[in-house]
């Protein structure tokens, strides 16, 4: 029963789009009332601690939020203005087939933005409409581009930030690391052991969106070549550490771009139309390549984060503080993005109206989305926690009250040596209801380590927690928020967004137990 009520909220979650056709905006608010139910009235955790979480994780998805909220304006300004069109006829220039559109754009282009801190869902919905996609596949396609490379989005801050986090605020010392510098490689180079099985698989399921079966059939080769090119370049630069972790997504998109062009290009009499209208039209996304890629270099991303002093550090509740760090993020840049771009666009004031119109209007539904899982993740986080002389402190009885524990130590405790089979499904939860992987690397940092330690032993750590993040990334292919975001730009329904979820649902189950079969043998192998 504790099992059951500890996962109860994305098992409502999960039922109410699969089968009651619910968006990720109702259901959003459906998981978190009941996840502030579970935890109050069953895990006895005090009310004020459980409202406390929900706003932590509110203000914390700002990261994301935010970040989404203006990229979705972007978009919405480059449409009206005519942007978007002029960038869709030079895709079509230079592409032969809505296959290359989808390995060019999705696992080379969306890698690579990703790698950078664009959001994908709020970013090319439209642009696959207008390259003429269905609607439902240009939702799919944007919401999979998100992660074929799973660890490596915003500057590879699901693996830098878990491994300073694991390291320092945990104290998880796995056998023969001496540093975090040393863990971060050892986990990056994990993580990308599991790419060649993963960028494929997103390439494949990509490929079934753009035309069934039939298109998976015709061109598999195409999408293996894809995936492998994209997820060998990541593992060839992890494992020879020949640049910074940070950059290592933007390098293999780039290069699987290059490839995609390359090997598929096709002769044609009509000109590629590389002209100045393009380079304008395209400016929003060049600037916030750059200031994404300047802003966080080492010494300038710290001197960002600490521009706004005390005045950014914001008292949640109890002990717990989050900096909001307003410079340093990339929702900023994005913002200045837009605002340096407006004379290069020149929307009308019209156009400028219109887009602002449209943006109110959509951007709640994701806002909120996002905002309600982060709160259902620490919710479940801080379960079976109280506050004691101003600091929130874990209860006496805390292994059995905190629901993430609970989820971790069944699963360990079921399966035994057997437990790397299963142990990617706890990232894959993670994310699912945190709606990031890196929320759930955190989350779950510790929590993996009790677990290995109870049952293949410690050694075997950095691989399970590899695969762990792993499966977080997989996870976004299903993340409620994802698709919500995705689905808003578009104008999709609750039924479209179920329909999606219920498609890509099982590929995702059965590519985390490829993942789950990997482990197992590495574990083995290891011992």
């Amino acid at each position: 029963m504790d099992f059951l009520l500890a996962l109860g909220p994305m098992l409502i979650v999960l039922i109410g789009m699969l089968f009651f056709n619910g968006s990720g905006f109702v259901m959003s608010i459906v998981g978190w009332i009941s996840a502030v139910v579970i935890a109050w009235l069953y895990f006895q955790t005090p009310l004020l601690v459980v409202l406390g979480a929900s706003l932590y994780g509110v203000v914390k998805a700002f990261a994301i939020t935010i970040a989404v909220a203006f990229t979705m304006f972007m978009i919405f300004i480059m449409h009206e203005s005519g942007a978007l069109e002029r960038i869709v006829k030079t895709i079509k220039s230079i592409t032969k087939d809505k296959v290359q559109q989808t390995l060019l754009m999705g696992m080379g282009f969306g890698s690579l933005a990703t790698s950078l801190g664009v959001v994908t869902p709020a970013l090319f919905p439209p642009v696959f409409v207008m390259l003429g996609f269905a609607p439902i596949s240009a939702v799919a396609i944007s919401v999979l581009c998100y992660d074929p490379l799973t660890s490596f989005a915003l500057l590879s801050i699901p693996i830098t930030l878990s491994a300073h986090v694991a390291w320092g605020a945990f104290g998880i010392r796995p056998p023969g690391i001496g540093n975090v510098q040393q863990f971060i490689w050892i986990f990056t180079e994990h993580i990308t052991y599991f790419l060649p099985v993963v960028s494929v698989g997103f390439a494949l399921m990509m490929l079934f969106f753009v035309d069934g079966w039939k298109a998976v059939k015709n061109n598999w080769l195409q999408a293996v070549v894809s995936g492998l090119v994209l997820s060998l370049t990541a593992l060839f630069l992890a494992y020879t550490r020949v640049v910074p972790v940070e950059v290592i997504g933007i390098i293999s998109g780039f290069f699987t771009m290059l490839v995609a062009y390359w090997l598929y290009r096709h002769s044609s009499d009509e000109r590629i139309v590389f002209d100045k209208d393009f380079f304008l039209s395209i400016s929003p996304w060049l600037f916030l390549f750059l200031f994404s890629f300047v802003s966080n270099h080492h010494t300038l991303h710290k001197i960002l984060s600490t521009l706004g002093g005390k005045f950014e550090v914001v008292t949640i509740i109890a002990n717990k503080k989050i900096d909001l760090n307003i410079f340093a993020h990339v929702y900023f840049w994005i913002l200045v993005s837009i605002v340096v771009s407006l004379p290069l666009i020149k929307p009308t004031k019209e156009q400028f109206k219109r887009a602002f119109s449209v943006w109110l209007k959509r951007v709640w539904g994701p806002f909120t989305a996002y905002s309600l899982f982060f709160a259902v993740a620490f919710v479940m986080a801080w379960s079976g926690m109280d506050i004691v002389n101003g600091k929130l402190m874990p209860q006496s009885n805390f292994h059995i009250l905190n629901m993430d524990i609970i989820i971790g130590h069944t699963f360990a405790s079921v399966f035994g040596i057997f437990y790397p089979l299963v142990s990617p499904f706890l990232g894959l939860i993670g994310a699912f209801v945190g709606g990031s992987e890196t929320a759930s690397n955190v989350l779950f940092a510790k929590i993996q380590y009790s677990a290995v330690a109870a049952t293949i032993g410690v050694t075997s750590y950095m691989a399970t927690y590899s695969a762990h993040a792993v499966a977080g990334g997989i996870a976004s292919a299903i993340t409620p928020s994802k698709i919500t975001n995705a689905a808003s730009l578009i104008g999709l329904k609750g039924k479209d967004e179920s329909k999606l979820m219920r498609s890509l649902i099982w590929p995702v189950l059965v590519l985390t137990l490829f993942v789950g079969i990997m482990l197992q043998i590495m574990v083995t192998i290891i011992k």
